[in-house]
């Protein structure tokens, strides 16, 4: 039984990763259950994604209450949208967002989600008493959904796998919430018992493993990987502009000025790169962002195509002539691994890596050689991998590079499932 507030056709790395999880199970042995809310509150929404999901595969849908709701609407959003995971979050919110900051950050512990909760649980009861279910996995973002998991653990004695795919204490956006001692320590309280409690942790990468080892029985780290079939079999073999481009959320803590500076440095010095040049963004881009490539004089040269179903954003990762990628700035951020990192790694395009050199993230750049991580302040690093990269483009007439796959096939989505598959073999026979 897979518990998870995130699913199609809600859109993002979240949602995929536990889709193609539940698709590869079957190969395994294992099939799913999928407990989710009829309507959540998602930054993104991907309908195509709803035709990645069988048929044949039970997915139970229940209400749930959740404050985001009324705050999309209080903002003006009429779809009842709002931002999530980051995307909007400043760091200098004007009086209403300081209050609304504030009941977030101290009346909704862990999260703002916990409202799924109740409904989750007498759905999941239901189906648990009805019929033979041999494990339970929560998966969060949102952290409260391991507490309902927890709950049930405790009721019908089942195996918990809990995987999280984002830290919970120490999640980024945690430092802009006005969060007092008591509300700190009462979350504490929660993630300690969940990370005890559950027969196993999963995670994203080898730092958040890292994190949580000491205070749990058994972590795992499960990478996302990429799934081949998502990737475009055909892709542009030349383009007219020199295209850089980022899929995903682009969020507030990856505005990298040194990246803007070299680009306009480069635009002022070459009048070739100025006429070549395209900077291409698929997703949810933060106004932050928008107002720093503003500022650099980049307007013009910026495609903004919103926010767009997956199969989208590959095609522009495999017609791109390089890929940004940026590891948020954050504390600790050398152990955090993205969820995107894989896709662009199988696209095989080249990648302009900003991110800690020593990091998770940079150790596997450089073994699947898609070129060097580089500081967030190396300005003259971040400018020459760029025009390394164009000139390269150059001297090809506009014909695109596309790197070896060879070293990224242990990075596929099935072969994840087959560990996770393993796992739940084991727990299940404990």
């Amino acid at each position: 039984m897979l518990l998870t507030y995130y699913w199609p056709p809600s859109g993002g790395p979240g949602v995929q990763r536990w889709l193609k999880n539940a698709v590869f199970l079957r190969d395994f042995g294992w099939d799913c259950i999928v407990i989710t809310p009829k309507e959540p509150v998602a930054s993104s929404t991907d309908l195509s994604l709803l035709n990645e999901v069988p048929d044949d595969m039970r997915v139970l849908h229940t209400k749930a209450k959740d404050p985001f709701k009324a705050y999309a609407l209080l903002k003006g959003k009429k779809n009842k949208s709002t931002g999530t995971g980051g995307i909007g979050i400043s760091s200098n919110p004007g009086k209403l967002q300081k209050a609304i900051n504030y009941i977030r950050a101290n009346f909704f512990i862990p999260d703002a989600r916990k409202g799924w909760n109740p409904y989750l649980i007498k759905e999941a009861r239901r189906v648990l008493k009805e019929e033979k279910i041999e494990a339970i996995i929560s998966t969060g973002p949102p952290h409260s959904t391991h507490l309902a998991a927890m709950q049930l653990q405790k009721e019908f004695d089942l195996p918990w796998l809990a995987d999280f795919r984002d830290p919970w204490v120490n999640i980024f956006y945690n430092q802009f919430f006005p969060r007092t001692k008591s509300t700190q320590a009462k979350d504490q309280a929660m993630e300690n018992e969940v990370l005890k409690t559950a027969d196993r942790i999963l995670t994203v990468s080898p730092g958040l493993a890292k994190e949580f080892e000491d205070r749990a029985k058994k972590v795992e780290i499960l990478y996302n990987g990429f799934d081949p079939k998502d990737l475009p079999s055909t892709y542009s073999q030349k383009s007219e502009k020199f295209r850089i481009s980022y899929t995903g959320n682009f969020k507030p803590n990856q505005n990298v000025e040194a990246l803007w500076q070299g680009l306009a440095k480069l635009i002022k010095e070459r009048t070739d790169f100025a006429q070549d040049f395209q900077l291409e963004i698929v997703g949810n881009l933060d106004s932050s962002i928008r107002e720093s490539i503003e500022n650099a004089g980049l307007s013009s040269c910026l495609k903004d195509h919103g926010y767009q179903a997956h199969h989208y954003a590959t095609q522009v990762m495999v017609d791109s002539n390089a890929l940004l990628f940026i590891v948020p700035q954050t504390k600790d951020n050398h152990l955090i691994l993205t969820g995107k990192l894989f896709e662009y790694l199988g696209s095989g395009t080249p990648l302009i890596s900003i991110a800690p050199p020593k990091g998770n993230a940079a150790k596997i750049i450089a073994e699947t050689e898609r070129g060097p991580s580089i500081d967030y302040t190396d300005h003259e690093g971040i400018k020459n991998r760029i025009l390394s990269l164009y000139k390269d483009w150059k001297s090809k007439s506009g014909e695109l590079t596309k790197l070896s796959s060879e070293s990224t096939l242990a990075y596929t989505r099935k072969g994840s499932t087959q560990k996770l598959a393993q796992t739940l073999d084991q727990i299940s026979k404990a």
